[in-house]
């Protein structure tokens, strides 16, 4: 029983210690609680570097349009009284043809851009030279597309599936189709648009005398994007260069309208899918 009554008095004795240091210590005070460093990693906090197509545009907003002589755009539409005859797709291409190569020969130096782009004088103006080599591409390949499309809009496999499926199922079946299929509604309209554009374009029968004038006028404007691109320019001629730079991008431009054979040509290639733009023939 002694044994028994010590034990107790030993337990008692603990749990009271243990119980009286609990309720004495002093609270602790919890800190704060610390959100995570947010880090601005997602933020683009440094200065972008523009490209110099970013440049030219931006610096070309605020600068005064170049002129246009008007002298010469008129010579630039001339029809040149050697122009050589032509009866046929294959003769009209060779004649096309050769104005590409002297535009790519123009290009692998650098093109006109480069004239603009390497002279202190005119770099400011740097926007015309771009223009003036994608605007000749536009140009030359829109002259290449005419030879092949005097009697109707070329078309490839894709190009003539579109033509035979407008014709077996109409718009609005032809639509629902290719709604069923999962295509999205605005690639459709465009894909029954041109196949309607191609169905009308049967119904051409351009000469090609006149296609061969459309490549006289170009074949002007070629010659001088050729000698622009070798043209030494500094400050003493640079308004010379400008006036001749300016113009010809004028010409070109304006022939996208009011050339009644360039400007159906490039209609048709704004409707054309990206596997249409080298079409063989229907």
């Amino acid at each position: 029983m002694f044994k028994i009554r010590c034990l107790q008095i030993i337990l008692c004795v603990v749990l009271t210690g243990v119980f009286t240091s609990g309720c004495s210590a002093e609270p602790i005070e919890e800190a704060p609680l610390q959100m995570p460093f947010k880090e601005n990693t997602w933020v683009r906090k440094e200065t972008l570097t523009r490209s110099s197509t970013q440049i030219s545009e931006s610096s070309n907003k605020t600068l005064p349009a170049l002129p246009v002589d008007a002298s010469l755009a008129k010579k630039l539409k001339t029809i040149s009284t050697s122009t050589p005859e032509v009866n046929n797709e294959q003769g009209c291409l060779a004649q096309a043809n050769v104005l590409d190569k002297r535009r790519t020969a123009v290009q692998e130096r650098g093109g006109v851009w480069h004239i603009f782009e390497s002279v202190m004088e005119i770099k400011e103006y740097t926007n015309y030279g771009m223009q003036l080599d994608s605007q000749m591409n536009r140009l030359v390949h829109s002259l290449k597309h005419l030879c092949r499309a005097t009697k109707g809009m070329p078309l490839n496999g894709w190009g003539r599936e579109k033509v035979e499926q407008l014709q077996k199922f109409g718009k609005e079946k032809m639509r629902q189709n290719y709604i069923e299929l999962g295509d999205a509604a605005g690639d459709i309209d465009a894909w029954i648009k041109y196949a309607e554009h191609a169905i009308e374009s049967k119904n051409r029968n351009i000469p090609f005398t006149k296609v061969m004038e459309s490549i006289s006028r170009s074949a002007n404007m070629v010659t001088l994007y050729e000698d622009l691109s070798l043209r030494k320019v500094d400050g003493a001629n640079k308004q010379s260069f400008y006036s001749e730079a300016s113009t010809l991008l004028s010409a070109i431009n304006d022939s996208f309208k009011s050339d009644p054979n360039i400007a159906m040509a490039i209609e048709d290639e704004n409707l054309l899918s990206h596997t249409d733009l080298e079409a063989d023939s229907a």
